[in-house]
Formats: C-alpha cells, structure tokens, sequence
C-alpha cells in the first residue's frame, strides 16, 4: 500500500492544505472508481466504469446504484475495452446530471426512468469514449473524447472518431475545438471560465494545455501549461490545479509551480470539490472513494 500523507514543496500550499492532512477512505471494493461530482443537494455521485454502474454516497461506509446499466446499454461489446460503463459526471445549472459513457459512445443526461443522449456521434461517425466533462455557467459542455473505451484502448478511424477530440457542445451542437492529443483525458474550467485546461495521460504525452476563452467560450488562444501527465484535474477559487498523478494529486499554482502532493493509499483518477464549502477534495483512486479536507473555501 502506498503512503497516505502530504508533502509540501512551497511553503504557499500551507494557506490551502492543513500539514498534518491526510486522505480518509469512505467506501472500498469497486473495480475502477471514477468521475466524482458533489450534487448541491448533498452527495456524491461517482461511476464504476468496469462494472458498468453509477452511485449515490450520502454517507461514509454506505453507497448505493443510481444507474445499473450505466454506460454501456447494448449487447455487442466486441469493439469495446472493458472499461464500458459511465466515467465523468457533472451538474448543470437546473442540477441535471450529465454524464460520459465509454460503451455508448456518448454524453448523457441522468433521466428518473434511465438516461437520454446528449451527444454520441460527431461527422456521421460515432465517438470513442466521452471520458471526461465539464460544464459552463451557461450549461455549454466540454468534453474529452479518447480511445480508452474502444478496442485494445486504440484509435479505430475506419468505424469511430480518427482522432482524440476535445469538443464543446452548444445550442444542441457537438463542435471539436482541439485535436493535438491522441488521449484527452482530463478537462476542468478556472473559476471565472477565462481558461480551459486539458490533460493527457499517455507518456507520449506529457502536458496539461491552457486555452484562453472568450467570454462566449471560444478558443482565442493555447499554450502548454505545465509538462504533466493527469488524469482528472480540477482547479480552485484562487486557480491552483489539482492533478490526479502517479504519484498522488500534484497541487500547482496558477504560475504552474509545484506546490504539494497528496500522497494516497491508491492511485488516484479524478477529483472533485464538495462538503460544507466546498472545501473537501472527495477522491475516486482504484477501488476506494476518499475524502482530503483543505483549508480552502470554493463556495
């Protein structure tokens, strides 16, 4: 097991994460845990993705399914990994849960009777797996699209997307918007939605891209923010980014200078704010939920 802790790089992280800190498990025994979200009425929505199922954690200890199946709803899965169930999970602003499904190719919407689809093909052909999303305050949706869904974790062109995409969708359209990374992985917004932040975790490459947006959420320019593989990121009010790494969550500033790592007892994959504040980092690492309490107010 790894270690469980906090190491501190800069002396300015001590303003945001208590020394003495360390990661608390709240449930455990899943295959692959992914795609936190806090839900404003409370909870934690986190996916399964092997098991092809959501959850509902209202309390430390006990977690229930929300959708059984959850992203993969055929009966075919020779074209797919095993990794065919939801992913991402986030909230727009009438706290309508959106969703990526890996197996159905698409980004969905949480129904009472099951789910609808947003999105699930881009230029007449389906899309690989939707991995990761994040929502605008003006509900428009950006999201990632890489291979880790499909067949062997590969691009397939001749029956999917010949790239992995980062896209928006507007108005009810899917639009790519950038095409540099094979294997988009995580996507997160600044507090005030001037950047958009993209990460790859493939080792070919080792960068988390910042893109400056308009104020109607187009591209006017990018630059590699930080030499990084990530998985998950998110930021916080003041900007810092989270980096869910190897290693443990790599904490960065705004400038991109390494603050702190959060070391945890598992591999961690994504991340999300939520608790009193907003001010609790809730964690899906492999089998196990945790939770990392921070000195930082997000709300």
């Amino acid at each position: 097991m790894k270690p469980n802790g906090l190491i501190i790089y800069d002396e300015k992280a001590m303003d945001i994460l208590p020394p003495d800190s360390h990661a608390e498990q709240l449930v455990a025994g899943y295959q692959f845990t992914e795609g936190p979200v806090w839900h404003p009425d409370g909870y934690l929505l986190f996916s399964d993705i092997p098991a092809n199922k959501m959850y509902k954690l209202e309390r430390e200890g006990f977690a229930t399914v929300v959708l059984d199946p959850s992203g993969f709803t055929g009966k075919d899965e020779a074209g797919l990994s095993e990794m065919i169930g939801s992913n991402a999970i986030a909230i727009n602003s009438k706290k309508q849960v959106i969703f990526c499904q890996h197996g159905n190719h698409a980004i969905a919407a949480l129904e009472e009777n099951g789910f609808s689809i947003i999105t699930d093909s881009f230029e007449g052909k389906p899309l690989n797996s939707p991995n990761d999303l994040v929502i605008c305050s003006s509900d428009d949706i950006f999201f990632t699209d890489p291979p880790y869904g499909l067949k062997d974790q590969m691009l397939h062109p001749t029956t999917h997307q010949p790239r992995g995409g980062v896209y928006k969708i507007k108005d009810g359209e899917t639009k790519l918007i950038y095409e540099g990374f094979r294997y988009p992985n995580g996507i997160c917004l600044s507090p005030d939605e001037k950047h958009l932040y993209v990460s790859s975790n493939h080792p070919d490459e080792p960068r988390i891209m910042k893109f400056e947006l308009t104020k109607d959420g187009e591209i006017k320019g990018q630059s590699i923010f930080i030499e990084q593989n990530a998985d998950g990121i998110k930021t916080d009010r003041l900007e810092n980014l989270y980096l869910c790494t190897d290693k443990g969550i790599l904490v960065v500033s705004a400038s991109g200078r390494r603050l702190a790592l959060i070391k945890l007892p598992e591999t961690p994959y994504n991340i999300a704010w939520g608790g009193p504040g907003k001010s609790t980092l809730f964690i899906t690492a492999s089998a196990g939920v945790y939770s990392f309490h921070t000195l930082l107010k997000n709300h």
